[in-house]
This record gives C-alpha cells, sequence and structure tokens, in this order.
C-alpha cells in the first residue's frame, strides 16, 4: 500500500472505531465504506470483520451484566439462517456491484434509524431483523442496521443497547470470520492491514469511552447517522467511478 492508502486506512479505523464505541454500532457501516475506497472490497469486508471482532467482544465483556440474554440468544439463532445466503452473496458477486449494494444498505440505515416511526418491538421482527442481520454480515460486514432497528423499536437504554447489540456482533463475527478461512479469503495482505490498524483502532476505542461521558445519547445517534450517510454516498460513487 501506498502511504494514501495506509493514511486512509488509519483514518477509517479511528472513525469507525471511535464511533463504534461511543453510540455502540457503527464500525462495519463507517468502516467497509470507508475502506473500500483503497482497499478491494472484498479485503475491507475481511478487515472490518477482524478489527470488528476485536472492539465487539471487548464491549460485550465489557458490559455483561447488562445484556439482555434472551434477545442475544434469539438474534443469534435467526443470524445463523441468514448466514449462508451472505456467504453465497459474498463469493459470487461482481465487487462494484458489492459496493453499490453496500452503499444503497447504508443509506437505506440510515432512513430507518432517523426515522422516529418506528416498529414496536416484538419476537417475530427480532427473528427477521436477526435473518437479515446474518446475511449482511458474511457477505458486506454491515450487520448492524437490522439489529439496531429491532433493539431501537424496544426502547432499550443506552446502557443495555451497546452490551446486547455487541454480543450478537461478536458471535456473528467469529461465524463469519470463520467462513471467509473456510472460503480462502482471509488473505495475507488483509491480515496485514488488519494487524496494521489494531493500534489506531485501540486509540479509536479509547476516544469513544471518553465521548461517552461528554456526549448526549441524542448528540451521540446525530453523528452516527451523519457519518454513516457520507459513508454510503462515498461507497456508490467509488463503485460507479
Amino acid at each position: 500500500m501506498t502511504v494514501a492508502e495506509t493514511t486512509a486506512l488509519i483514518l477509517s479505523v479511528f472513525v469507525a472505531s471511535t464511533t463504534q464505541v461511543t453510540v455502540g454500532f457503527g464500525f462495519a457501516l463507517l468502516g467497509v465504506p470507508l475502506m473500500a475506497l483503497t482497499l478491494p472490497t472484498r479485503e475491507a469486508v475481511v478487515v472490518s470483520t477482524v478489527l470488528g471482532l476485536v472492539t465487539s467482544s471487548f464491549q460485550a465483556w465489557h458490559g455483561r451484566r447488562d445484556v439482555e440474554r434472551a434477545l442475544v440468544v434469539r438474534m443469534v439463532g435467526s443470524a445463523a439462517v441468514g448466514l449462508p445466503l451472505g456467504w453465497f452473496l459474498f463469493t459470487r458477486v461482481d465487487e462494484d456491484v458489492l459496493r453499490i449494494l453496500l452503499g444503497v444498505s447504508v443509506m437505506v440505515a440510515v432512513l430507518l434509524l432517523a426515522s422516529k416511526r418506528v416498529a414496536t418491538g416484538s419476537r417475530r421482527l427480532d427473528v427477521v431483523c436477526g435473518v437479515l442481520s446474518g446475511a449482511l454480515a458474511s457477505s458486506l460486514s454491515t450487520n448492524g442496521p437490522p439489529l439496531v432497528f429491532a433493539l431501537q423499536a424496544r426502547g432499550l437504554p443506552m446502557s443495555v443497547f451497546r452490551p446486547t447489540i455487541n454480543t450478537v456482533f461478536t458471535v456473528s463475527g467469529i461465524v463469519a470470520l470463520s467462513g471467509f478461512v473456510i472460503s480462502d479469503d482471509v488473505t495475507g495482505d488483509a491480515l496485514i492491514h488488519s494487524l496494521t490498524a489494531i493500534p489506531v483502532l485501540v486509540i479509536g476505542a479509547r476516544s469513544g469511552f471518553i465521548l461517552r461521558g461528554r456526549v448526549s445519547e441524542t448528540g451521540a445517534r446525530q453523528l452516527a447517522l451523519f457519518l454513516l450517510a457520507l459513508a454510503g454516498l462515498a461507497a456508490i460513487l467509488s463503485a460507479v467511478w
């Protein structure tokens, strides 16, 4: 990688990890579109999965006492149904098509998250969103939007929302990464890029913990939505151009 590409990767990981720790989600949604500007989309997905697993597992462990375990079991079980579909898309769909799908999915996620007309939470909604998250996890490494939608519908406080969603992220990330290993998509370059970015990931996570105490829940979510919109637009433009 050139100096410019390395700088872009570092900035992408820093922004994504800071946002992830601040609001509890957003690493893959931000990281993959931004990394895809300098890395092949499939490689960006693998790198995001590796790094996202690091930050989600730490947050899940940090808030383990506040996790809604019944929700985790329901969503993880349904996500397992969607994972094979995602792997199929990941190995068969053209890279530019993946970028467009990624950008569109992010923009749709922004609209859903920004909408105040969220359906009432239910077990059926948990299952549907779990299946969608599994498919997105193994194809675009962006399983957050369906999970966020379902958990927001339940009106969970951030102290419960963060560890609950990150526990699901951790389990899905382990399964998705295992699939990438089996399909030989975890390349040497992907591992090098992941290891290179870990120090930046730690710095970004630390920044996120600091911002938690200084940014209101409303302000943090508005910031995340703004950044997500920019990331989605960047992914679409990079595929078109």
